[in-house]
């Protein structure tokens, strides 16, 4: 075995193919024991840097200052091409060059669910980078809970403004009893974010009850 401290790495990269939103690519790396092996891969063409999350995911809580136990959650579905199916999630998108993730995160969702979350009380809470799906992809987000002021005008009756060909549908829900109904009896994938939101916040409502 290797007494190398620099394994496992990866010594390239190389592309094979690409469209305008993604690029497949081989990569050639020594395991921990200095062998040498392949993995393909495929990465965003619209990451700006290797050091730069490429989206954000966004966690909506929907509140009325002063009704604490009243909490609700927005969920987008739509039809997802790569699993042909329609998926729950939720609200998500890419991060422009120059945007914050907190800029993103509100950005998106004004346009995703026509909800607002800037002027809060409680600013955006933006996550460390995480990965995706590392066995296929480097996709990373940042994860942004987002507080929105059900007292603000602008909330009273949102309006989405989706991009040409996003057909979403938006889903508000109770974070304490909506949430596991709609994964459990939905008809839609639910992505695995989600769902493990849901099983940890269900796990947390068990524990306090204990």
């Amino acid at each position: 075995m290797s007494d190398n401290c620099d394994l496992p790495r990866v010594d390239k990269s190389e592309p094979v193919a690409s469209t305008k939103w993604l690029s497949l690519k081989t990569l050639t790396y020594k395991d921990k024991t200095g062998k040498e092996r392949k993995w393909d891969m495929c990465s965003r063409t619209t990451k700006s840097s290797d050091n730069k999350a490429d989206a954000v995911v966004i966690v909506p809580l929907l509140k009325r200052y002063g009704q604490e136990d009243e909490i609700d959650t927005i969920l987008v579905e739509q039809f997802r091409p790569p699993v042909d199916s329609y998926t729950v999630e939720f609200p998500a998108g890419l991060i422009d060059k120059d945007e914050t993730p907190e800029e993103a995160a509100l950005r998106e969702l004004r346009e995703e669910t026509g909800y607002v979350g800037e002027a809060c009380k409680t600013l955006p809470k933006v996550s460390r980078s995480v990965c995706m799906s590392p066995g296929l992809t480097d996709e990373s987000v940042h994860i942004v809970l987002v507080m929105v002021d059900l007292e603000n005008p602008y909330n009273k009756n949102p309006q989405p403004e989706p991009d040409e060909g996003e057909y979403v549908q938006v889903k508000r829900v109770s974070l304490k009893s909506g949430l596991q109904q709609i994964l459990d009896q939905g008809t839609s994938m639910p992505i695995e974010g989600l769902y493990m939101f849901a099983l940890g916040f269900d796990m947390g409502l068990e524990l306090s009850k204990r």
